[in-house]
């Protein structure tokens, strides 16, 4: 009787030490890593000076603050321009990049583990070739209706649309906003000029709409949004 105590406790043991040894508690999962903190290229900087610039191109540096339980960052530097995105990869808080001059970029880092990825604001700057007195305006920033959303109607005819986006501007000297709105493809002038960056129309449904924004600086320097198309049912 005795030598049957010992060996079940034995076995009890040894079974416990199976839980243990194979992950029966486990151990908690690494968290997602936090959101990172952008510093240089600062935002909305105008004339923003490269180092080693040559006659198109100048080497720029990316730096932010590093972000708990981060093992890796993804750079995404986009040309305003041409909405052409560029993406590297580092284990460290500062990359330095060739980009082309007389250009606007916006960039934001992805820090990554195996749990996930988080994403930081998105921060622009214009790189400048040359020193300028004035600098056009940021392209604008469509924030509603988002591209590719769907409107209920609820069996009206026609719907009141808000339309809203966010300017910005190197030299801080937006003028004016202009409203480009149709079905095809964003050609038409709805709303020639105004300062708002919000605007409402009465609209059809049953149609797709394509939107966009130019925005005007005060010694009329132009830029022009991405398209944002959607449709009321």
């Amino acid at each position: 009787m005795i030598h049957k105590i010992k060996i079940q406790s034995i076995a009890g043991l040894f079974t416990g030490l199976i839980l243990v040894g194979c992950g029966g508690k486990g151990s908690d999962p690494i968290p997602a890593p936090g959101a990172t903190v952008l510093s240089l290229p600062a935002n909305n900087t105008a004339c923003l000076q490269g180092t080693s610039a040559s006659g198109t191109t100048a080497s720029v540096s990316f730096a932010w603050r590093s972000a708990g339980n981060a093992d890796s960052y993804q750079l995404v530097i986009k040309n305003l321009n041409t909405q052409a995105a560029a993406t590297y990869s580092t284990k460290d808080t500062l990359y330095t990049a060739s980009l082309a001059i007389n250009t606007p970029y916006s960039w934001t880092i992805t820090a990554t583990n195996t749990s996930g990825k988080t994403t930081s604001n998105s921060w622009k700057f214009y790189l400048s070739g040359a020193a300028s007195s004035s600098y056009a305006p940021f392209a604008a920033d469509l924030t509603s209706p988002t591209s590719g959303t769907t409107i209920a109607s609820n069996g009206a005819a026609s719907v009141q649309v808000t339309f809203q986006w966010t300017g910005s501007d190197p030299d801080n000297d937006i003028a004016s906003y202009s409203l480009y709105l149709d079905n095809t493809n964003a050609t038409t002038a709805v709303i020639t000029s105004q300062t708002a960056s919000a605007a409402t129309q009465t609209l059809t449904s049953g149609k797709t709409y394509y939107w966009k924004v130019i925005t005007t600086d005060k010694v009329g320097n132009t830029s022009v949004s991405s398209i944002n198309s959607f449709s009321i049912n």
